[in-house]
């Protein structure tokens, strides 16, 4: 009889010692996204206060991609926090539509085309970009873990594509200006991963 009150007692603390991690993971999420992500309305009047860029076909295409990333990363995120129900997929899925609203600010500003349109989720006109989407929607599916492994990727990989643009603009576009906030976003996510890893 002692030996099962124990093992019960063993077995409830552990349950509570894992529903305390999450719970104290969550809320740090939960703040973060809205403590520091995109407000549209102030970007859209700073944005007037920008140089606009000179704009090439390699700015344009970057534009372009950059906003369909964004559009992965939400979806990806959608689908997660629906097979997993777990906070930080569904809040970081909301910061990137906001990411997402703001690449579309730049193209409707320049007068390029939205490669989103209408497209439903899971759903690209990048080829590239739609065989990494259906790729990481399987392995996130496999676990948890793997779900959060994708974050990660996702995030680091958003950070790199971002670096690369950031490199070749002016120092005080209105692209620059938007790239740099969708970098710091894609850090707090980052950290967010981590932390859950």
């Amino acid at each position: 009889m002692k030996y099962f009150i124990v093992l019960i007692t063993i077995v409830l603390i552990s349950a509570l010692m894992g529903c305390s991690e999450t719970n104290s993971s969550e809320p740090l999420t939960s703040q973060m996204d809205n403590s520091t992500e995109l407000d549209l309305d102030a970007l859209n009047k700073t944005l007037i206060t920008k140089v606009q860029e000179e704009i090439t076909p390699e700015i344009i295409s970057g534009l372009i991609f950059m906003r369909e990333e964004e559009k992965l990363a939400r979806d990806i995120y959608i689908a997660m926090a629906n097979k997993y129900n777990l906070r930080i997929f569904s809040n970081i899925s909301q910061s990137e539509q906001k990411h997402m609203n703001a690449m579309k600010l730049l193209l409707d500003r320049y007068g390029i085309v939205d490669p989103v349109g209408t497209n439903p989720t899971g759903v690209f006109v990048d080829t590239t970009l739609q065989a990494l989407y259906n790729t990481l929607l399987v392995e996130g599916s496999k676990s948890v873990t793997d779900a959060m492994l994708v974050g990660k990727l996702i995030e680091e990989t958003d950070i790199k594509d971002l670096d690369e643009r950031l490199a070749k603009l002016q120092s005080d576009s209105d692209i620059k200006f938007v790239y740099e906030n969708l970098r710091r976003g894609s850090e707090h996510h980052l950290s967010a991963f981590l932390r859950n890893l």
